[in-house]
């Protein structure tokens, strides 16, 4: 008899559990992208109609502040999530002792996070040489959307 060789870490049971599959993380966020981009229009329609500022800036102006309410807008509801899983979630300390752990309450809102980080990514793509700190931003992004792509169907809460 060979011995059994030890597992990777990686494979512990709570990861093989894979509580979300990637399409249906990818169905929540394209879905929730859309929604982003919807409120952007609302947001950018709603500002010309309510302010006179808004409507003297330039076309770049006035998305990135289309994008600046709709990021308050994401920053709320993410907020007030975390809090609300922070106070209430007893699982959330098992991360201290297994990153492998899960809390669905958080993996529920993947698909919201990841929504918001792609239709803002949209913004900064084709607004790239016009907005500044674009870049600072897009690592941002992009970092966010690979922790949680990667992270979340796995059962590792990022």
């Amino acid at each position: 008899d060979e011995p059994e060789l030890p597992s990777p870490s990686f494979l512990s049971p709570s990861f093989l559990r894979m509580p979300r599959l990637h399409s249906e993380l990818a169905r929540e966020t394209i879905a929730y992208t859309a929604a982003f981009l919807v409120l952007h229009f609302v947001c950018r329609t709603l500002s010309h109609y309510a302010s006179p500022t808004f409507r003297r800036c330039s076309p770049s102006d006035k998305a990135y502040w289309a994008a600046s309410m709709v990021s308050t807008v994401n920053a709320v509801a993410v907020a007030a999530v975390a809090i609300q899983v922070f106070v209430t979630e007893p699982g959330l300390t098992a991360l201290a002792d297994d990153l492998h752990a899960s809390v669905p309450e958080l993996e529920s809102w993947g698909g919201f996070f990841l929504g918001y980080f792609v239709a803002d990514q949209l913004g900064n793509a084709y607004w790239w040489r016009e907005w500044s700190g674009v870049e600072a931003t897009t690592v941002h992004h992009v970092i966010g959307m690979v922790a949680y792509w990667r992270g979340v169907p796995g059962g590792v809460c990022p």
